[in-house]
């Protein structure tokens, strides 16, 4: 009993070096990882071990990569941008300097006694002296919520071949210009044998291939459909004119734009209507 207690106690006295309380600092022998300290090829192990766990770091990444999460979110930052970059196109507005009468300080002729006084024969003018009315005669309030902060500023009229662009020009807050354009054409047609002048809001080159354009918000185009919110705000307009108005009933004016190609300035003609 005694040997074999003795023996018990031998073995729990003898332990490693590697588990002594002070580690490998008093180790006889270096680590077998030491061997190539202070060699020549130390810095090269280190390299090696540098590229091992790099690669480690990429295979772990491309394991943890999904191919449709990547896709998703590609998708929706393509789509706020292009959302964020139509809002900073809407709220640029664009350049009247072009249109003919709308910035000049010419007197205005009284186009109202003009088409009184034709007597349902045909009336012409040009681009600058319809612009030179309105500016004298054509007074806009802005209403509803945005007059808040909002305040009509004008109303322009560029003329197109086959159609005419109505702007309207806001102020917003101190010095900011918003612009809204619809895009107007008009026609006749024969109701019961009398004639009944038709306006679209169209006009211009179509959006994504054959969408009919409405107009314009700032510097992006309006499909058709949408620019129709415009409609009251153009019947009030058209309320300030009834004597204007009265003539075209009476006689069937028919409005025709045209552009002229040399001057660059649009002409309106009014054609009466005349039976077949």
């Amino acid at each position: 009993m005694g040997s074999t207690e003795n023996r018990k106690r031998k073995r729990r006295v003898r332990r490693p070096d590697s588990a002594s309380l002070w580690g490998f600092l008093f180790h006889k022998n270096p680590p077998p990882n030491d061997i190539t300290k202070g060699t020549l090829y130390a810095g090269a192990e280190e390299e090696e071990d540098e590229l091992q766990q790099r690669s480690g770091i990429f295979t772990e990444l491309w394991h943890r990569f999904n191919f449709w999460s990547t896709i998703a979110i590609i998708l929706f930052l393509l789509f706020t941008a292009t959302l964020m970059y139509g809002v900073i196109r809407m709220w640029q507005p664009q350049s009247l300097k072009d249109i003919a009468g709308y910035n000049d300080k010419t007197a205005a002729k009284d186009l109202s006694v003009l088409i009184r006084n034709a007597n349902g024969a045909t009336v012409s003018f040009s681009e600058s002296e319809l612009n030179r009315y309105l500016r004298d005669t054509c007074r806009m309030r802005q209403t509803g919520i945005f007059s808040i902060f909002a305040n009509a500023q004008g109303i322009a009229v560029r003329v197109h071949d086959g159609y005419a662009e109505l702007i309207v020009d806001r102020l917003v807050g101190a010095n900011m210009h918003q612009t809204t354009a619809v895009n107007l054409t008009f026609h006749q047609e024969n109701q019961h044998g009398r004639p009944e002048l038709r306006v679209e809001f169209k006009g211009g080159p179509p959006l994504l291939g054959n969408m009919p354009r409405g107009g314009r918000i700032g510097l992006v185009g309006i499909p058709q459909k949408h620019i129709q919110v415009m409609q009251p705000a153009l019947k009030t307009m058209l309320d300030c004119y009834p004597d204007i108005l009265a003539a075209i009933e009476e006689y069937g004016y028919c409005p025709v734009f045209e552009k002229n190609p040399v001057s660059g300035e649009g002409r309106v003609t009014l054609i009466p209507y005349t039976p077949q």
